[in-house]
Parts: C-alpha cells; sequence; structure tokens
C-alpha cells in the first residue's frame, strides 16, 4: 500500500488527534501536564516509562503497567495513559478491553473515552466509536480534535450527509488546516475526489509545508489520473523507492493514455508516446539490478505496450507480449487490446480472434470502439462472423436510453454505431441497395452528423457513382472543412474522377497530418499503385476450332507497358500484338508494333496509337484513336477510328485484304448491378466490301450472397456486309439474341488477395441470310485472381457452337489476361 493510500485506522492524516498513536507530541504534553514531577525533572521508573513511550518505546510502560495494576488500583488517569499508549501502540483489542474493564468502575477521562473511541473506529466499529465521541465530546466540549474524529467516524459509517454538513459547518466555523482535511477526508469517504482535491489545494496555500498536506494532494492527484503533477511532488514527500516507482510508472502511463485519445492530432499522440517509451526504457534500465523491482518492471513492460501501440510499432507489441508470455507473465485485460489491435493491424486475424477468445471482455471494452476486428472479419471474407458482431451490438443497443436521473429519453449512439456497421456488413456482402437506402436514411436524418455523410458518400462511390459522392462530400465539407475522414473520402473520389492534382493535394495533407493511420496508410499506398507503370498481357490459344473465323490452332497475344504518369493525365504506352490461325488456304498471321500516349483528365480518356503492321509478308503503318466522355455517373459515349483495324479477320489479313474501322458507341449504367451498351461500326475493306455492326449487350444482376453474384447478360447483334464473296466469313445479313448467366464465386479472401472463379452458360439464336436459323450454345468455366491491388489476372476456359454458313461449328479456346502493376 502506498503512503498515499489512506487507510482510515492506520493512516497518520486520518488521526490527527490528540489520542492518535502517530502524533506523540499531544499526548506528551497532556502526561507532562498531569505528572508534575516530570516536569521537575523527577525520575521515577512510572515517569521513565512514560518518557520512553514518548520517544515510540511502547513496551515497556505498557508491560510496568500490567504488573502495577495487579499491585495497586489504577486511577483514572492511569487507565487513561493506559488506554492512549496502547492506542499508540497499534493495540486495538487491548484498547477495547481495558475500556470495557474499567469504564464500569470509574469514570474515566476525556481523553481515555477518545481512545477507546479511535480504537473501535479503527475495528470499524462505527456506531459504538460514535457514541464514545459523543461522551467525550460531552466531557469536553470544546475540543476541536474529538470533534474532528466525531465527523470523520461519520464518515466511516457512512454517514454522508451528517458527515458533509458537519464538516462544512467545521470550515465555516474556522477555515484552519486541521478542519480542510476534516473535509478532504469526508470526500475522500464519499468518492468526491475533485472536490477533495480543490480542498487539498486550499490546504497547501495555507500551509506548503505540511508533509501531510503534501502526502493527501499526491494521493489525490493519483486518484484523479493527475499523475504527472503527483510525481512532482514525490521530492516533497518522504517516500519508500517501491512508492517512488509508483509515482513514475503512474506517470508513464499517464503519458500513454494521451496518446491513446483519438481525438488528438496524430503527430502530438505519436510525440507523447515516444516520451513515454523513453521513460519506460529509463525506469527499467535503471531498476533491473534491483532484486525488490521486479514487479514494477512487469508493470512498466505491459504498460509500455500501450505507448508501443499508439507509437504504431505493432510488431513490436507482438513481440514483447510474446517474451512476456514466455516468461509466463499474464497481461491484463486493460492492456491485452493493445495486443489484439497489433495483431489486427498487421493482418493476422487468427492470433486476434485466439485473444478474443481467452479475453472476451474486450469485444465490450473502449479500446474496441474502433471496431477493427469488424472490418478484419469483413476484409477476411468472414461474413457470419461479421453478422454475429452486429446482431450483438443491435441487441445490445436500443434506439434511445433513459439515463439515470433525467426525465427525458436520450438518442443512443451505441445504436447509431450498429446502424452503420450493419450497412457496411450489407455493402461488402454485396447487397448494396440495402446498404444505400439505410444509410440515405441514417444520413438524412441526422444531417449535421459529418461522419454519416461521408458514409453514403462513399457508398455512392462503390456503387459507381463518384460525382454524386463529391456533392455529398462537398455538403458535408460545411460541417468541417478539415476533418481527415472527409479530406481521406474525397482523395478517393478524386482518384475515381481523374481529379489527379486534387487527390495529391488531399493526399499529401492527410499523410501530413496522419502517416501513422492505417486508412490514410491504404490512401497512400493506392496514389502509389496510381504512380506505378502497367503491364497489360492477354492471351488466347484454341484448343479445337473447326469454324471460318479464327481457324484451326489459333493463337493470339497482346502485352502492352503504360509508363507511369506524366503531367498528371498523360501516360505513354508501347508494345506487340501477335496473331495466326490455319485456314484452307494456309496460316495467316498478323505481328503489330505500337507504341502511342494515352490523356486522362476528369471526365475524359483518350488514347492515339502509331503501329506497324505486318501481314500477307509486307508491314503497313496503322493509327488509332480512341476515345470516351462521361457524361454523368450513369451515360458515357466514345468512339474510335483505326487504320487497319485489329478487328479484321485473320483470314482475310491472309489474303492480303485490310479493313478501316470506325466505331461509337454508348453506354448507360445506373449503377453496379446494371449496365446496357449499344455500339455501331462500320468497316471499310481494301476489297471494296462495306460492314455495319450493330450491337446491344448488358447486364441485370438477379441474385446475390456474401460469395456469390449471379448476373443476366442479354446480347444482340446484327450485321451486314456489301460483299459476300470473299476468302472470309462476310454473311450478306445475319443477326444473333444471346442470354447468359455469369456466375462470380469467391472462393477464397484476405484483404487485398482475392481468389474466385466464374461460371458461365447462356444460348441464344443466330439468323443469316439465306440459311435457317440455328442455336448459339455458350459454356464457360474460370478463375481469377487478385493480389496486393498490383496484380489482377484471371484464365478462361471457353466452348460455344454456332451456326456459320448453316453449318453448326464447334470452337474451343482458353484465354489468360493479366494487368500487373510495377
Amino acid at each position: 500500500m502506498n503512503i498515499w493510500q489512506i487507510e482510515m485506522e492506520r493512516s497518520p492524516y486520518s488521526n490527527t488527534l490528540l489520542f492518535n498513536r502517530n502524533t506523540k507530541l499531544s499526548l506528551s504534553i497532556g502526561l507532562l501536564l498531569l505528572f508534575p514531577a516530570l516536569v521537575q525533572g523527577a525520575d521515577s521508573l512510572y515517569d521513565q516509562q512514560i518518557l520512553q513511550a514518548r520517544q515510540g518505546q511502547y513496551a515497556p510502560f505498557l508491560s510496568y503497567l500490567q504488573q502495577y495494576q495487579l499491585r495497586h488500583a489504577l486511577t483514572p488517569s492511569q487507565v487513561a495513559d493506559w488506554l492512549q499508549v496502547a492506542l499508540w501502540a497499534g493495540q486495538d483489542d487491548e484498547v477495547v478491553k481495558v475500556w470495557r474493564r474499567y469504564q464500569v468502575y470509574m469514570p474515566l477521562p476525556a481523553r481515555g473515552t477518545a481512545a477507546a473511541a479511535q480504537a473501535l473506529r479503527n475495528q470499524k466499529q462505527w456506531q459504538t466509536s460514535l457514541t464514545l465521541w459523543q461522551q467525550a465530546l460531552s466531557q469536553a466540549p470544546g475540543s476541536d480534535d474529538y470533534r474532528i474524529g466525531y465527523i470523520k467516524t461519520l464518515a466511516d459509517a457512512r454517514k454522508d450527509g451528517e458527515a458533509l454538513s458537519e464538516a462544512r459547518r467545521l470550515v465555516a466555523e474556522q477555515a484552519s488546516v486541521a478542519h480542510l482535511q476534516t473535509l478532504s477526508y469526508v470526500y475522500l469517504r464519499l468518492g468526491k475526489s475533485w472536490d477533495q482535491l480543490l480542498v487539498d489545494t486550499q490546504i497547501l496555500d495555507r500551509d506548503p509545508q505540511n508533509k501531510t498536506a503534501l502526502a493527501s494532494l499526491m494521493a489525490t492527484l493519483t486518484r484523479n489520473r493527475i499523475d504527472s503533477p503527483a510525481l512532482g511532488l514525490a521530492n516533497s514527500v518522504e517516500l519508500t523507492p517501491a512508492e517512488k516507482r509508483n509515482l513514475q510508472l503512474n506517470a508513464a502511463a499517464e503519458l500513454v493514455r494521451l496518446a491513446d485519445t483519438p481525438s488528438r492530432e496524430e503527430k502530438a499522440r505519436y510525440a507523447l508516446a515516444r516520451t513515454a517509451l523513453t521513460q519506460y526504457d529509463a525506469m527499467i534500465a535503471a531498476w533491473h539490478p534491483d532484486p525488490q523491482a521486479a514487479p514494477d518492471i512487469i508493470r512498466a513492460r505491459i504498460d509500455r505496450l500501450g505507448a508501443l501501440y499508439a507509437s504504431a510499432e505493432y510488431a513490436q507489441v507482438i513481440r514483447e507480449y510474446q517474451s512476456l508470455i514466455a516468461q509466463q507473465r499474464a497481461v491484463p485485460d486493460w492492456a491485452i487490446g493493445w495486443v489484439i489491435s497489433s495483431f489486427i493491424a498487421l493482418k493476422q486475424i487468427e492470433p486476434a480472434l485466439t485473444l478474443i477468445h481467452q479475453h472476451p471482455s474486450w469485444l465490450t471494452s473502449q479500446q474496441n470502439e474502433e471496431h477493427e476486428l469488424f472490418y478484419a472479419l469483413l476484409d477476411t471474407g468472414q461474413y457470419p462472423a461479421a453478422q454475429r458482431y452486429v446482431a450483438r451490438l443491435t441487441r445490445n443497443a436500443p434506439y434511445i436510453r433513459r439515463l439515470y436521473g433525467s426525465p427525458t429519453s436520450q438518442p443512443n449512439d451505441d445504436w447509431l454505431t450498429a446502424q452503420s456497421l450493419n450497412v457496411h456488413y450489407l455493402a461488402a456482402t454485396n447487397d448494396l441497395p440495402q446498404a444505400e437506402a439505410r444509410m440515405q436514411r441514417l444520413a438524412a436524418t441526422a444531417p449535421g452528423n459529418q461522419g454519416l455523410q461521408i458514409d453514403y458518400a462513399a457508398l455512392l462511390q462503390e456503387r459507381g457513382l463518384p460525382r454524386a459522392a463529391e456533392r455529398q462530400l462537398k455538403a458535408a465539407e460545411s460541417l468541417e472543412p478539415a476533418s481527415l475522414q472527409l479530406e481521406r473520402q474525397q482523395a478517393w473520389v478524386a482518384l475515381d474522377l481523374q481529379e489527379w492534382r486534387q487527390m495529391d493535394l488531399l493526399t499529401d495533407d492527410v499523410v501530413a497530418r496522419s502517416p501513422r493511420d492505417l486508412n490514410t496508410q491504404r490512401l497512400a499506398r493506392a496514389r502509389e499503385i496510381h504512380h506505378l507503370s502497367e503491364l497489360r498481357l492477354s492471351v488466347g490459344k484454341g484448343l479445337h476450332s473447326d469454324n471460318p473465323v479464327s481457324g484451326t490452332h489459333d493463337l493470339s497475344f497482346e502485352t502492352a507497358i503504360y509508363s507511369p504518369p506524366l503531367a498528371d493525365s498523360w501516360r505513354l504506352f508501347g508494345g506487340h500484338r501477335f496473331a495466326e490461325g490455319n485456314f484452307e488456304e494456309g496460316k495467316g498471321s498478323r505481328r503489330q508494333l505500337f507504341a502511342g500516349i494515352e490523356w486522362r483528365p476528369r471526365d475524359y480518356w483518350g488514347e492515339l496509337e502509331l503501329s506497324s503492321v505486318n501481314f500477307h509478308g509486307e508491314n503497313k503503318p496503322g493509327v488509332r484513336l480512341s476515345a470516351a466522355h462521361d457524361v454523368s455517373d450513369r451515360w458515357q459515349l466514345g468512339g474510335e477510328l483505326e487504320r487497319i483495324s485489329q478487328q479484321t479477320p485473320l483470314r482475310a489479313l491472309r489474303n492480303g485484304v485490310s479493313a478501316n474501322r470506325g466505331e461509337g458507341w454508348l453506354r448507360w449504367s445506373p449503377n453496379e448491378r446494371r449496365e446496357y451498351r449499344f455500339s455501331a461500326a462500320a468497316s471499310r475493306f481494301t476489297d471494296r466490301n462495306r460492314r455495319q455492326e450493330y450491337t446491344l449487350s448488358g447486364k441485370e444482376r438477379l441474385w446475390q450472397t456474401p460469395w456469390l453474384t449471379l448476373d443476366l447478360q442479354p446480347g444482340l447483334s446484327a450485321s451486314a456486309n456489301s460483299r459476300t464473296d470473299t476468302a472470309y466469313y462476310s454473311p450478306a445479313r445475319d443477326l444473333a439474341a444471346t442470354a447468359a448467366l455469369a456466375v462470380d464465386h469467391t472462393l477464397y479472401q484476405r484483404y487485398d488477395t482475392v481468389w474466385s472463379q466464374q461460371l458461365l452458360a447462356g444460348g441464344g439464336s443466330y439468323w443469316q441470310k439465306n440459311h435457317a436459323a440455328g442455336a448459339i450454345t455458350v459454356l464457360g468455366y474460370g478463375q481469377r485472381l487478385r493480389w496486393n491491388n498490383v496484380v489482377d489476372t484471371g484464365l478462361m476456359l471457353n466452348w460455344d457452337k454456332r451456326p456459320y454458313d448453316g453449318k453448326r461449328e464447334n470452337n474451343l479456346a482458353i484465354t489468360l489476361d493479366a494487368n500487373i502493376r510495377f
């Protein structure tokens, strides 16, 4: 127990009375007045024992009196002496025993009655003690000490109102140090630590050198967790080494608490954490040679976990925790949250879940107020666990709550948190319409809640509506323009809108203000990826084919490398295309080297490409100009002009025929669940064939689960050719109508790594002029891997059967595509 942790029956602060065993001077004066022989320097044995008791040697006097009372009758004054010295010696049982024996035979002096009252108080016999205090006060009505003892015992007996009333009356009569100390003690027993702190400060204003007051103030500061000022008083109070170490640990722990406060700026939190780490390292090094300091070193190591966590040194938190466990040192619940959060921050959710199972109270503690476990469960595809997490919060969080003493109900912040987390769960499990509906309602009913407005904007962006998200964020900006959460989301939206300069400025500011925040690091990583080079690769190989378009054993591939952005909106690119296939008249091939420039400002995209195309034994220059414009979130239009088009059939190139092509298209996509695209193209072949093509394709989301989506993909296409007597497939008129079901199933998800499989099954009908209509059958199966936001690659096996010139032909092919950032 520390010196400032007051124990009512033993503390010198609580017993500053004449009868107190620790206040020897007052009693000695009383004894000297009772025994004139002492004043005259008499050296009788009794007087010598009294003098020794005054010096703290109680045993000789008590032994002497034990023997003396066997041969002589004691006077009331001698009994009072016995009671007081026994009280000094801490023999409360002896005091009560002697008092009960002699109070029957003789009236004892007030000081003897008070000694008995104090001993009974020490034994927590409150009512009997109060009765004796009242008796002592009746014997000595003017005794300030007895009045103080009575008030303190009232406080011990939990007679709070009476104790506080009497203490305040005492201070009102005279605001002396002793009276203020009495009021401070009453506040202590009432648990009103802040009121006690005020009174202790007033005591020191009157008597700055009062050691008891200094000890009390230090204790009060510690109870109120004002630990640095408490440590500052350490040199003014006599402390044991253990007590001094405890104060140092408390002061360092105060820095950890401040560093772990989200309301502070990250730089300030980091500086506090580094200061705490410096102090812990110094303390551990200084205490290590002292065996008695071993428990304090363990406490310092446990508290140090919080400083490491606030410094974002998550790996070091885990290593220190594992070191403590290896030494069989238990980490308490209040510290385990730093370890759990460190595991989650390092994306090691399995050990985090193990610790949570061992320490379930963490789920409902303040350390989990950021709900990082919930988001980790979503990021790792553990949707049932995330759903249970939200259900638990919802179950324990009613819409309103009633506060004790308040006549009106209050909104429940926990309910709002549960609703927000439920929206995030719905969005992560592909139920974006329901998520948007709920978040829109929350944001509309709380227009002053900037967090909800930002979450709503993020949901709009996730649904493919970045401009709507931008408008929502602009409205939320009026609430708190410099909000970190707001700027982060604005940067994400700017990235989608190709507002490169704005994205850089926002990200720079966010990184400068919160470089160690995980959300900031995720944004900075996205910008870093944006500034990387890009490799695009696609390969197709015909395994079995007898159709006249691609030939047999066909092979095609394309590689393109894009440079990092130049002047924000520009990228250079270059690459190679190759295709070959076997036809009845022989093998046909095409080789193409190309280079160009890409332009990507807001709302626009364009590419200009120059190439050299080799086919039919000769090289020819090629040019491609592609452009697109985002009219709004829902509408996009674009077009392309190309000399020696990539869409020229390989068989035509085999026979020395090329084509120039122009295309225009319009796309409508109200959200991520629906999309339609219409295109019209015209091709002019060098053999004077003219081809027109019209295509309508779409996507409709039919069903979804957390791991699976089912889409309907309708398609309608038609074409016309001016010539049919060509070496390549060129029907005069044709029309195809198809519908396919596309399944995307997530097999594995862990943060930025997603492994999925795709299944495609569909059919339709194909009509060609001068031929009967025939069926179209399409099947496909593939898998795709996305890793760390820098690799996106997929492999697909496709089979289709459809008519060509009235004869159904098969085509079995495998395709590989990849997009790699480096």
